[in-house]
């Protein structure tokens, strides 16, 4: 049954959908809501299906009609889809009902049953086809819709988006591990003192306690996860300004400063999406044999550099981590807590595969994907492997966007994509 209100912002119809879906399809009987806002311009134009990054993010809220949002809705009406478990798609966080943190729920939080969701969505809203727009994680639900339902999209958009189909979570791990080394290294180039920060930084906190505003112990380890920052646009600035001037030095002592410690809080904390880091690896789950058996964690031993157990004094390469998810992290956020039994349960499993290479290059869809050179989260040459399958991909390689280009200069890049698949 399909629940809809409405109401007019900025002379758009906003339309907010609420739709009750089975839980698991193969076993009926519990359900879920999913949540889909739409915004329509004009109840004449075709339809876009936004495919959020992640995962475990809601889709946007937008305050105000800018960006690929703005671009988009000159040609569409917008749906924004909160993938089950984030947003008003009945979201999983430690507050939750605790019964639905188990690894049998988290396990149907994957690309297959949110294209699931979007199918039945699009169904009880009377559309035929749509277009589908995914942007990083959002690229690989769009990837799974192709394998499963390709007779429902009339095009697709992948923005830093298009996943390796055919290569376990190892593989692609070692690719993501060597891509942030050569940002790490550009990094340390533009700004000559953060390598001797970071070591500092590290160094002290593998000999004090240092208390976050939330109370939690910061470990060196835990600092070294900010390096994510590195796959995004205004990155080296942002990671700069942080290193620019982090401690106290008070009578001999040196502490780290308190706005220091509130900026790393706001950056370490998983509490305003835990699904991002407690299922991150499930969606390298079936690609390729065998459990995902923490793979970052393991191949990052493997990657000089990026090694759990370095010493920021004397290693010769000592790197932040990006991404990657470890298992320490579920003892050490108390955001996620609550999470780390069915963790371990997802990192021993056998997954099935969600892409279809014959049914993505025989779909009729039209496809376009901007494709960053210097990826850190969905490494080019994979991308570029998987375009190759495509019946028609049209794709724009580019080094003027990071990972977050969409975010960044969303308006371009949509128009863009939107007039290659129509040339």
């Amino acid at each position: 049954m399909l629940a809809t209100t409405s109401r007019t912002i900025h002379g758009v119809t906003v339309r907010d959908h609420t739709l009750t879906v089975p839980w698991d399809r193969a076993n009926p009987g519990e359900s879920l809501e999913v949540f889909v806002r739409e915004l329509s311009p004009d109840d004449a134009l075709p339809p876009l299906l936004f495919l959020q990054g992640g995962p475990g993010y809601a889709a946007p809220r937008p305050t105000t009609l800018d960006g690929w949002l703005a671009e988009a809705l000159t040609d569409h009406r917008v749906f924004l889809l909160d993938q089950r478990g984030t947003g008003r798609s009945t979201r999983l966080d430690r507050f939750a009902d605790p019964e639905l943190l188990d690894a049998a729920h988290l396990a149907l939080l994957r690309a297959d049953h949110i294209v699931a969701d979007a199918e039945d969505l699009r169904r009880a809203l009377g559309i035929g086809r749509w277009d589908v727009l995914g942007q990083s994680f959002g690229g690989f639900c769009a990837t799974t819709y192709l394998s499963r339902h390709p007779e429902s999209i009339r095009y697709a958009y992948f923005t830093g988006g298009l996943p390796g189909i055919d290569n376990h979570a190892d593989e692609t791990y070692r690719a993501t591990y060597r891509k942030l080394g050569e940002r790490h290294r550009a990094f340390y180039d533009l700004v000559p003192f953060a390598e001797s920060r970071i070591r500092e930084i590290c160094h002290h906190l593998n000999n004090a306690d240092e208390r976050l505003p939330t109370g939690e112990h910061l470990s060196s380890r835990r600092f070294r996860t900010i390096g994510v920052e590195l796959g995004r646009a205004a990155g080296f600035e942002t990671l700069a300004a942080l290193l620019d001037a982090p401690f106290h030095h008070v009578r001999g002592e040196k502490r780290l400063r308190g706005d220091t410690l509130a900026e790393l809080s706001s950056r370490l904390s998983s509490e305003a999406a835990p699904l991002y880091t407690a299922i991150h690896e499930t969606i390298y789950g079936g690609v390729g044999p065998g459990p995902t058996a923490w793979s970052a964690h393991c191949v990052r031993e493997e990657s000089a550099g990026f090694e759990e157990n370095l010493d920021p004094v004397h290693d010769t390469r000592f790197y932040l981590t990006g991404e990657h998810v470890y298992p320490w992290q579920f003892e050490e956020d108390p955001a996620l807590h609550a999470f780390q039994p069915s963790a371990e349960t997802l990192a021993a499993r056998e997954w099935e595969g969600l892409y279809d290479a014959a049914s993505i290059s025989s779909s009729p869809a039209v496809c376009a994907a901007a494709v960053y050179r210097d990826d850190i989260f969905v490494p080019r040459e994979l991308s570029l492997a998987t375009a190759d399958v495509f019946r028609d991909m049209r794709v724009w390689q580019t080094a003027d966007h990071q990972h977050d280009g969409l975010r960044v200069d969303g308006a371009d890049i949509f128009r863009r994509l939107h007039g290659m698949v129509r040339t």
